[in-house]
This record gives C-alpha cells, sequence and structure tokens, in this order.
C-alpha cells in the first residue's frame, strides 16, 4: 500500500475561497449514506457485472482525503477508478463514514497534523489533501 502523502494548499489568489457548505463528494454518489453489501453488490451486478468473479469483488481504489484548516474532512475524491463506477460511489460514502464515526462533534478528524498559518491567512484558504489506496475485497 502506498503510503499517504500530506500536501497544504493554501489558495492566496483571487483571495480566500469559501469554506464547502456541504461535504465534497468527486463523484457524486448515489447514496446518501454508507449502502449495504447487497445493494452495492445489485448496483455492481446491474452495471459492471465483469468486476464479480466468483461471487467476489476484487479491486484497488485510489483516494484523497480533504480536510480544512481544523482537519475536520470535507470531502473526498476518487483519484484511481476501480473501473466501476457504483464501486467508486459506494467506496466514498463507506470512507467518509469509517473516517468520521470516532471523531467527536467539534474535534478533528485528521491525527497528529497541525496547521500553522502565516498571520493573516484566513482558515478558510487552507485545505489539507491525504492521499491514499485501498484494496477493495468482498463478497456477493
Amino acid at each position: 500500500m502506498r503510503r499517504a502523502i500530506i500536501a497544504v494548499v493554501v489558495v492566496l489568489a483571487g483571495g480566500a475561497a469559501a469554506q464547502p457548505s456541504s461535504f465534497d463528494y468527486s463523484p457524486v454518489p448515489r447514496w446518501a449514506e454508507d449502502p449495504d453489501t447487497e445493494v452495492v453488490c445489485a448496483a455492481v451486478r446491474a452495471e459492471c457485472p465483469g468486476k464479480i468473479k466468483d461471487d467476489s469483488i476484487d479491486a484497488d481504489w485510489g483516494y484523497a482525503e480533504i480536510y480544512d484548516a481544523d482537519g475536520k474532512l470535507n470531502g473526498i475524491h476518487s483519484l484511481e477508478s476501480t473501473g466501476c463506477k457504483p464501486l467508486d460511489e459506494s467506496e466514498l460514502v463507506s470512507h467518509r463514514h469509517f473516517k468520521t464515526m470516532f471523531s467527536g462533534e467539534s474535534k478533528p478528524d485528521l491525527d497528529e497534523v497541525t496547521v500553522e498559518l502565516k498571520p493573516g491567512t484566513p482558515k478558510d484558504a487552507v485545505r489539507l489533501i491525504k492521499r491514499s489506496s485501498t484494496h477493495i475485497a468482498m463478497g456477493c
């Protein structure tokens, strides 16, 4: 598995970017919540039947977690597709659920990272990007 890379992106040109009002998914998943395995398997069977072999799915997925300056998760972007849109979408919402399940209200979702901003830099002008990948193995 690749090592996670964290990059700090400071948006200075053209003023500070507005804080996103809703969670930033890319692509936007069809499910609002983490779907049950049966739901995902049905969507994969319908749209990507070649992905299911011997009643199981085996795929790799690359993604980026997007955090604000306080370490709160604001988005997840699919960077390396599994080759099946419903599987990618399922991973987006499933990963968000897992990442935020253990953090409490007003606590950061990104552990062991602090951001030091130059005085005058607005917090909403900062995004932390953590890139990673995972292997998906699930039965259908």
